[in-house]
Formats: C-alpha cells, structure tokens, sequence
C-alpha cells in the first residue's frame, strides 16, 4: 500500500505522537509499504514539507511545549495523495481537517487517531482539572474533525472509552502505540554518577500535567531521600520551576533530553521508573520501560490509561499524593529480590507490546478503510442545527436537477443570469478579471462542454460570467455546497455537487448528458482539486471529455491566466489579476467509439490550455511532444 501520515511536526521527537508516528513510518516501511510523511519541518527523503506555521506572540509559549504546527498548502497535500491509498491523520489541528477535506475531495479513503487528550492542553493553561473546559474540547474535536471519520486509531481502552462517552460515532479501533524492539534488559555499565545511589527515572515532557513535582516532593518525603538520584528525561516549559523545586535535595535531579540509543542505557542503568502523569492516552515512556525490565510505580488516575500496565497495588499510587508515592518507592528501595523478579515479569509484558504487531492490526485498519470507502463512500458528517440552515443539501439540489420542470429551468436560467453582472462587478474589482476570446461561444449551437484550470475558489464565477447569456451547471465537490453560505453562491450558480458513490454517478452522468443535449452549458474542472495560484496544468480526470463524446458537443478550453497589476491596483492588490482566455471550441471525432473519441479530444484540449496558458504554462508536460500523433496512435 501507499500510505501517507499526515501530521504536524516530524522533526522534533520531544512528544509522543510524533515518536509514534516516526516508529509506524519505520515498521511500515519494513513491512513492504510506501510511506509518505507530510509534515512541517525540514525536508528529508520520503518525507513532503509545508509551511511552519508561527503564531503571533504565543510562538515561543508552542516551542516550550516542544510542538510546532504546520500551515495549510494545497500543492503540498496533492503532491502527497495523488498516488496515495489511503492517508492517516494524527491530529485535529487546521493542516490535518484542510488535508481531510482534500484527500475527500481526491477520493482517497482516510483515517485518523486521537493522540491530543485535552488535558494535554488544559493543563499547559493551569486549567486542567475544569470537566467543563475538557468537554467543550471533546466536543470541539468531533465538530471540527473527528466526525467525518468512520474509523477512528485509539491507542488505548481509556481513549476509547472517553471518545464513546462524549458522543463519537466512529469504530473505535483500539491500536496501543507500541514498543520498539531496541527498548529490551540489557547489560549496561552502571554510570559512574549512579554509584551508590537509587536511581528513579521519569521520561517525559517537563510540563504540568506529567507531574515531575510530585516526584521532587515524594523524593524530599521518602525515609532514603539521601540515596535518591532523580533523573528527568526530556525538556520542556517546567524545567526551571523544578530545578529550583529541587533545591534542598540531596542530589539535584539530572535533566535532558536523550536520544534513542541513550535512553535504552539510562532505562537499563536505573532501578525505579515513575510515571505520575495526571492525564496519558497510552504512555509509551512508561510502556519502554516495562519492556527494559524497570519496576514502574503509576500514578492511579481517572484522566490516564496508563494504570492498566501495573501487575498489582505496588505499583500504583494515588494520584496527586506525594506521601502515597514516598510509600511506595521506599517499598521497593527495602524490597529489592522482590524489585528484581518483578521486573522480569514487567519484561516478559513488554514483548507482548511490540510495535510490529500493533502495525500489523494498523494494515487491517487501513485495508478495511479503503473497502469501506470504495463500496460505501465517505462518511457524511453530522450536521447541526445552524449548519443545516446556512448549507444547501448536496443530495435535494441534485434531485432538483434530476426532475426540473421547464418552468423551474427557465427561472434558474433567469436568476443566475441575473447574477452575472454582479458577478462580473465583484471579480473585476477583487481579481481584475478580464475575459478574452468570448467570440467564440458564437459560433456554438446548442450545448457544450467548458473546461478550466482550477486556481481559485471563486473561479466558478468566472467560467459563469464566460458562458453568459448560456444556462450552465457546475460539476462541484459536495464540500463546495457545505460551506458556510457560499454554498448557496454555489447552489444559484449550477453547483451539481458529485454523487458520494460510484452507484449513483451513472443516472447523475445521464442528466448530464440529457442537459447537453438540450442546450445547457456543464463545467468541469478536469484536474478536479483546487490548488490556489498554481501556474501551469495538472493531469486531468476523463470525465469531462467522455460527457462531451457521448452527447455530441464540443469542449470550450478556457484558461485562467495571472497577470501583475498596473496602475492604481498596483498599490493596494497584494496578488495577482486574473485573465480568462477562451479558446476555440474542439469537437469530437465522430468516426470514433466514445471511449477513443474522449483519449483524443482530451488531448486536443490540454494543448489548447497550454496554448491558452502561454508562458505560464508548465508542471505537467503532455502526454507527447506531438498531439495530433499522440491522437492517430489511440
């Protein structure tokens, strides 16, 4: 399969969900899979890089917290599933619900995993223990994003549980991150610093919902606080605040961040693991350590799936309770036989851990998805009250083209050419729309086919003012009729949103055709997904110069071309002005079958475009040099 992971940071592997994602690339990659990663960041082999998106003041607060976000870019998203079965998303945030909307929009089946527990933020904001603020994030998640899914990864039971409780409706495929083999016992030297101490360890951010203060603290309680040597594996925004909790220690706690292949030594060089995280989907810190053979003592709390890895009450504490955890870790500092072979049995669970077999229960997500999607079609997101009110219906506007009297078509005709001259006003205000080559929509008898390139979401408006006085219809994305009330722009121009399966495409190309022959104008957009300003031509889908073999009519290319502004536009216009060029209609072959007709008519009309294009031409070449030989060898 080809699989592309789509999330906001790759680089920095100070969070989980990033290690989780660079250890799924990795299994996946060795499993025989082509994997694409789509991230911000630098660039690197296999990977496709978008923007970083900087935050006005609150950047340095994001750096802290060890995470970044990527900017939307739609040349990056079709770079990266065009060729794609199947795309993962980790996060909820603006760069994963814009790829969603354009990997629905490219037909390619989708899945996402909850990895962002809310209290992940709400603690950042001294505001975690508010159940009212953590539900309206619950909430807020599945509005924004998680509702378009029908499978949803879930690292663990807890996750899952929550998502079901706060009303999501996805199949819940319960995935644990997984270990890496390399976290295993292993002989290590004893590093000279550790050398008559106990050492404790916890490996995680230095934030406030791992709770690092409550191990200070316990540590100051614990009836051995001369002997305890801490160790914090990881960084983050806490860092100072604990140093300076730590003073009256009789060791000061070691803080960094470690590498993989130092983690594995200091994992193997310490005698406790602590993990007095208040809130956890999964824990993988925790998980690793197991797998090494580390005696955990677990924090005990509602907010945290990671309890569920604890063999018995002497490896949970309650949570919060620094004299509990003091108990606990003077137990196992007097229990060590019993610290030992209980540590050989954390290390026998930690084999049935292993991130190979978790990627293995991934594949049958993805292979699942990919059916589901093929047979059934997109999950239709729910719809709230006030998005039912300002969102035309994508299935009642096609039932209206399907049994449109004479009298509704002749107002539709009257109303959107109504439009036009506003149309027109609007687009040469805002764009500095010009429109050349009208002359020759003359010479055309009864309907026709229009094609153009797709570089701006108001270039429907465009292809609109181009066939005026025509009656026309859009072939449009179903998203393009959910927008918020310029769904119902689209709507009054002839949006004619794509059926969601393949079973209903066949009477929605019939009434297509039928409209054709009785006069009408149909546009399509033959690259199909939008990428904003993009100069040049992408490869173009059949189905625009299929309609136009099985009816009879011609193609119209048209072309938007960009231009600089003159004059006073150029002082206030940041971007571009646009051209519309039209070209001269091309007609079908008739002395081919429809099938062959429409290879050569699209090649006809991708030289044309190019033509039309001019010195902005370019991206992708013809299919050869030479259109008319490329059209005698079909």
């Amino acid at each position: 399969m080809n699989i592309v992971l789509v999330i906001d940071q790759f680089d920095n592997g100070n969070n989980g969900t990033t290690i989780t994602a660079r250890r799924y690339a990795e299994q996946l990659r060795r499993r025989g899979h082509r994997v694409t990663i789509l991230a911000g960041g630098e660039a690197a082999e296999g990977k496709i890089c978008a923007p970083v998106h900087k935050i006005p003041v609150f950047q340095p607060l994001v750096e802290k917290q060890g995470f970044g976000f990527a900017k939307p870019d739609e040349e990056a998203y079709y770079q990266a599933f065009r060729d794609a079965d199947v795309v993962h998303f980790y996060l909820p945030f603006r760069f994963c619900r814009r790829g969603e909307e354009i990997a629905r929009q490219m037909r390619v089946p989708t899945v996402a995993a909850f990895h962002m527990q809310p209290e992940n933020v709400t603690y950042s904001i001294g505001m975690g223990k508010s159940k009212r603020l953590n539900d309206f994030l619950y909430h807020w998640c599945y509005r924004k994003f998680y509702n378009r899914f029908r499978y949803i990864h879930c690292p663990s039971e807890f996750i899952a549980g929550q998502l079901k409780a706060h009303g999501y409706d996805a199949e819940m495929r319960v995935i644990s991150n997984g270990v890496d083999p390399l976290f295993r016992p292993v002989d290590t030297p004893r590093p000279p610093e550790f050398e008559g101490k106990f050492v404790i360890l916890m490996v995680g951010r230095l934030s406030g919902e791992k709770r690092q203060d409550l191990i200070i603290e316990a540590a100051k309680k614990s009836r051995y606080a001369d002997k305890i040597q801490l160790v914090f594996a990881g960084k983050g925004p806490k860092e100072k605040e604990y140093r300076r909790l730590s003073a009256g220690l009789a060791h000061p706690p070691i803080m960094g961040f470690y590498g993989q292949e130092e983690l594995l030594r200091l994992l193997n060089s310490c005698d406790l693991y602590v993990h007095a995280s208040d809130a956890e989907i999964e824990g993988i810190s925790c998980m690793e350590a197991l797998a090494c053979g580390l005696v955990p003592v677990i924090a005990n709390s509602p907010l945290s799936a990671t309890p569920q890895f604890a063999l018995d009450d002497r490896s949970l504490f309650q949570a919060g309770n620094a004299g509990d955890l003091a108990d606990k870790i003077d137990y196992w500092i007097e229990h060590p036989e019993e610290r030992a072979a209980q540590g050989r049995a954390y290390a026998a669970r930690g084999d049935e851990m292993r991130v190979d077999a978790c990627v293995a229960r991934a594949e049958d997500m993805y292979r699942e998805a990919i059916h589901d999607c093929r047979f059934h079609g997109y999950k239709p997101p729910r719809q709230g009250r006030l998005r039912r009110l300002t969102h035309p219906d994508p299935d009642k506007a096609n039932q209206q083209f399907y049994h449109a009297s004479a009298l509704k078509k002749t107002v539709f005709g009257a109303v959107t050419n109504f439009l036009t001259p506003l149309l027109l006003f609007i687009d040469g205000l805002f764009f500095g729309l010009r429109v050349e080559g009208r002359r020759h929509l003359r010479g055309i008898r009864g309907g026709a086919v229009t094609v153009m390139n797709h570089v701006h979401p108001m270039d429907c408006t465009m292809a609109k003012i181009a066939a005026f006085p025509h009656r026309q219809y859009f072939v449009s994305l179903r998203r393009n009729l959910e927008l918020p009330f310029t769904g119902w722009l689209v709507k009054l121009c002839g949006g004619l949103p794509l059926p969601p399966t393949a079973s209903t495409m066949v009477p929605y190309q019939r009434h297509l055709e039928q409209a054709i022959r009785q006069g009408d104008f149909v546009h399509f957009y033959p690259e199909g997904l939008l990428v904003r300003y993009h100069k040049g031509l992408r490869p173009f889908h059949g189905g625009a110069f299929l309609t136009a073999a099985r009816a009879g009519c011609p193609i119209v290319p048209m072309a938007v071309v960009f231009r600089k502004p003159t004059g006073l536009r150029a002082l206030f216009r940041r971007g571009d002005d646009m051209t519309l060029r039209i070209g001269e209609p091309l007609y079908p072959n008739p002395a081919l079958g429809p099938k062959a007709a429409a290879q050569a008519l699209q090649l006809r009309t991708r030289y044309a475009m190019e033509m039309l294009l001019g010195d902005s031409a370019g991206g992708y070449p013809l299919p050869a040099t030479d259109w008319e030989e490329a059209e005698d060898n079909i």
